[in-house]
């Protein structure tokens, strides 16, 4: 949601704080783990690099 203050206008008489919904980076969201956000890492399975959850160690992909 963002938050939008608007000036009293003809569509808007009273103004105010407005509540949109709007569009969200890729960088804000956290990945979520068997119900727990939890951050992501990165690991060397072999020769492969593979994610990792952080808050259990687990491989995500």
């Amino acid at each position: 949601m963002r938050t939008k203050h608007a000036k009293p206008s003809a569509s808007n008489p009273e103004g105010g704080i407005l509540h949109q919904e709007g569009p969200i980076d890729a960088s804000n969201v956290m990945y979520v783990h068997k119900g727990k956000a939890t951050r992501v890492g990165f690991k060397l399975d072999g020769d492969k690099k593979v994610r990792v959850a952080k808050s259990t160690g687990e491989v995500i992909d």
